[in-house]
């Protein structure tokens, strides 16, 4: 940004008070607003000085993304020959919030200056945020065009705030404790106030006067600093420290020392400065960084805190030669706890997982927790190779296995659980903290879809997969956008060979892969959260068949069998869905068989029930789909509402040559007829199976033997040639 001189228009109505407030808030002199605009800088309001010939050398904070302090302007390169340090203005300190809106777009800087070196402490840097946002509000509500008199009830009502920040700072300087100091250096001779001796809790006689009988009352792990800041002071100028003061009742406080260096007239050097008892704002501030930087559930480095150290631990790695690892872990099925038992069991879980996880580490590894089920683990310093790194990690990740593998006690519940790992190793490669992030992440998906409670390292086969994934959703949502998705028609026939209706089967029109199954691509879709916006298109889509259907002689009787998958069924929303799609497109329900599997019913009986029980007085049917692959039980059989089971096509491929497919798909049948529900067999292919179901009383069938899924034209084709 090259230097210009800036031009000063009239400043806008409201925002010389605002700069005012401003700089009574921030507890500084002088305070300006400039703005970018039509590529240079100029100023847009100033208050406590008033220099036309200001430089825009004084607006280097426009050029950053966080607070721009300068101590000493003279001893800054930056400001090396300003005339606002040589001149007459005389300015020695400065510190610029750059002002850049939601959009990321740099609109000026909001500055404040002094005419001496100063330090800020850390309330005057918290308030130059909120004065910033507050004048980020009075450009905000001018972009928008704000009728005039709106905008000044507006700007009048944000300046109400700052004004009683203002007040409020007024009264906390008026209440804090502050005393003054002096320190002779060639004579070692410290003198305190009257006002710091009451906040150490001692008397003047009882003070030695010397820098050695301060630092006996200072904490012992704060004396190094303290002598530090006192070189620093003497070296640079200025200088200030915080450190902890010991009474002699045992009480600890918190104290900020500011510390300039002065020449008395005899030229002899001496420093001098204040005092402050910030052990209430010391608590505050400690409260808001715990609030900040921790999970309030688990006590455990939230993400933002757990961000910051793989960006330091991937910074580091580029000078040592020490590996580390990142391990991202999910608990499986932590849904379903919430769902059924409630969150306040699942806030017990998390608890005690954040405990075991603990104990699973070194004292100086960062466990913490992303969000959700979510926790992350990064190991540092644990090898010189990737190899032994990657040895550690396995390591520890299986003890982490173990740990969260035992059963819990949930507040009286007995509980067990399993974790998905991913892991990512922090190597000699160039990675970011955001690559890395994604490495893990893949690995646990990785190990969650290869059947839970695993372990898996990330891998460049497992990014590639990771893409075609990612390729996969996005072209998922454009099949949802653009109608990429159609229904075909299975036939299911009677004894007779008659059709008495048929199972919606949903394929995917992949511009170029032609036909896609369900089976590619109904989990991404779960797994993306797209699985109701697919199941509302299909129950749509199958509705609107049956009122076809219904117009015609030869199809008006079919009933039409449609899956619906587990996480589908789960949603609230489900029922009051279903109902809506219905009463939209006028379909009759009685012609509308849903397809549940087992899997479904053993997560939430009640809930499924419930459910059932609400579409069935609609007149909708059930259909137990894939029958005896899961876990069959009579107990829920006999709960249900179901009015079918569909013995699984696993079962009847080998119906006519395995003794033991044979024993129980017969017993299948059986126990339909017992219950009083409808037998259908899915998958018949041959009339060796054929024959078989027919003997053992199964009545209906589905599989290529009596056709192929057609589309809805053919099939309508189809139902007119059998003569319905």
């Amino acid at each position: 940004m090259c230097p210009a001189r800036i031009r000063q228009p009239a400043p806008p109505e409201n925002f010389d008070q605002l700069l005012q407030l401003a700089a009574e808030v921030c507890d500084l002199p002088i305070a300006r607003i400039t703005v970018w605009e039509n590529d240079r800088i100029e100023l847009r309001a100033q208050y406590g000085l008033r220099d036309d010939n200001f430089s825009t050398g004084w607006d280097h904070a426009i050029q950053g993304d966080e607070l721009l302090e300068v101590p000493d302007t003279t001893r800054d390169e930056r400001f090396a020959g300003a005339p606002e340090v040589t001149g007459p203005s005389h300015i020695r300190f400065y510190a610029g919030v750059p002002l850049i809106s939601p959009a990321r777009k740099r609109l000026g800087t909001l500055a404040f200056m002094d005419t001496a070196p100063r330090m800020l402490h850390a309330g005057q840097r918290q308030r130059m945020h909120v004065v910033a946002h507050q004048v980020m509000v009075h450009f905000e509500l001018r972009r928008q065009g704000i009728e005039l008199e709106k905008l000044a009830t507006r700007l009048n009502q944000a300046n109400a705030e700052l004004r009683e920040q203002a007040d409020h700072l007024k009264q906390a300087q008026h209440i804090a404790a502050v005393g003054s100091w002096k320190y002779l250096i060639g004579e070692d001779v410290l003198r305190l106030s009257d006002e710091i001796l009451y906040m150490f809790g001692i008397r003047s006689e009882d003070f030695g006067g010397s820098l050695p009988a301060f630092l006996d009352l200072v904490h012992p792990e704060d004396r190094p600093a303290v002598n530090v800041a006192k070189d620093m002071a003497v070296r640079e100028g200025h200088a200030s420290v915080r450190c902890r003061v010991i009474r002699p009742s045992g009480e600890t406080r918190h104290f900020e020392i500011i510390a300039r260096l002065f020449t008395d007239e005899n030229a002899r050097p001496y420093l001098a400065g204040t005092t402050q008892d910030i052990t209430e704002r010391k608590a505050s501030e400690d409260k808001i960084h715990q609030l900040a930087y921790y999970d309030t559930l688990t006590g455990l480095p939230n993400r933002r805190h757990v961000l910051d150290r793989i960006d330091h631990l991937v910074a580091m790695r580029q000078r040592i030669t020490h590996d580390g690892a990142l391990l991202f872990i999910d608990l499986d099925n932590f849904k379903t706890l919430n769902d059924t038992h409630g969150h306040d069991k699942g806030d017990l879980m998390l608890k005690a997982v954040a405990e075991r996880l603990q104990s699973c580490v070194r004292h100086y590894d960062c466990v913490g927790r992303f969000g959700g089920d979510e926790f992350v683990v990064l190991l540092e310093n644990i090898g010189d190779s990737p190899q032994d790194c990657a040895t550690h990690a396995m390591h520890v990740a299986r003890k982490i296995v173990g740990a969260l593998n035992k059963p819990y006690d949930l507040g009286g519940l007995p509980y067990r659980s399993t974790p998905s790992i991913g892991i990512a190793i922090i190597d000699g490669e160039a990675t970011s903290t955001g690559e890395l992030l994604k490495r893990a992440d893949m690995a646990m998906y990785r190990a969650k879809s290869e059947g839970r409670n695993a372990i898996r390292f990330f891998s460049p086969s497992m990014q590639q997969l990771f893409n075609a994934r990612a390729a996969m959703e996005s072209e998922l949502r454009e099949a949802l956008a653009t109608g990429g998705f159609c229904l075909h028609y299975q036939p299911q026939v009677d004894l007779d060979g008659s059709i008495v209706g048929a199972e919606a089967l949903l394929r995917w029109e992949h511009p170029r892969r032609g036909l896609v199954y369900p089976a590619e691509f109904v989990p991404l879709a779960e797994e993306a959260g797209l699985i109701m916006d697919i199941g509302r298109w299909l129950l749509e889509e199958s509705c609107r068949q049956l009122v076809n259907w219904s117009a015609h002689p030869f199809t008006a009787s079919l009933a039409l069998s449609v899956n619906v998958s587990v996480r589908q069924f789960r949603h609230p929303g489900f029922v009051s869905q279903v109902k809506d799609i219905i009463a939209a497109t006028g379909a009759d329900a009685g012609k509308l068989k849903i397809e549940i599997t087992e899997s479904l019913l053993i997560q939430d009986l009640e809930d499924t029930k419930r459910k059932m029980l609400e579409l069935k007085a609609m007149g909708l049917r059930f259909s137990l789909d894939d029958f005896g692959t899961g876990y069959s039980s009579l107990a829920y059989l006999q709960r249900l509402p179901l009015d079918q089971l569909k013995i699984d096509q696993s079962f009847v491929q080998d119906v006519a040559t395995n003794q033991n497919d044979a024993a129980i798909t017969r017993a299948i049948i059986s126990l339909g007829h017992n219950l009083g529900l409808s037998v259908i067999a899915e998958g018949v292919e041959t009339m060796d199976q054929q024959v078989f179901l027919v003997r053992e009383g199964c009545q209906n069938f589905q599989g290529y033997l009596h056709h192929r899924p057609l589309s809805a034209t053919m099939f309508d084709a189809f139902a007119r040639s059998r003569g319905h």
